[in-house]
């Protein structure tokens, strides 16, 4: 990771770092924070879920690697690469990973007023 005045890169998004293989939940890693936003990767093993949870804040999912199957407001999303789902504060959602899987989590600090 590069920590500039004017940009940080965050490099490592995809890196495959899963869990062990008799775990239920994916390894969850912050790769960076400041005050708008948190950086997380997601790397699931094929099966492993995060079942229905909700963020306090919104949130933005971009699929890096494999094929999660992201379930938000009754609507199945398929989470791949190039593909990406915003979902807003305090709705439930759950991810199931099909096939072994990495995304990156961003949950962003709203403008909105709450």
């Amino acid at each position: 990771m590069t920590d500039l005045n004017t940009y940080t890169e965050i490099t490592g998004l995809s890196a495959a770092e899963r869990s062990p293989a008799d775990s239920a939940r994916p390894n969850i890693s912050v790769m960076w924070r400041n005050d708008d936003v948190i950086v997380i990767r997601l790397a699931f093993r094929a099966g492993q879920t995060m079942p229905d949870h909700r963020a306090g804040k919104p949130i933005l999912v971009l699929g890096q690697a494999g094929r999660i199957d992201f379930t938000v407001a009754d609507s199945h999303i398929i989470l791949e690469p190039g593909s990406a789902v915003h979902v807003d504060a305090k709705v439930i959602h759950s991810l199931h990973a099909d096939t072994d899987a990495v995304a990156t989590l961003m949950v962003l600090e709203s403008s909105r007023s709450s």
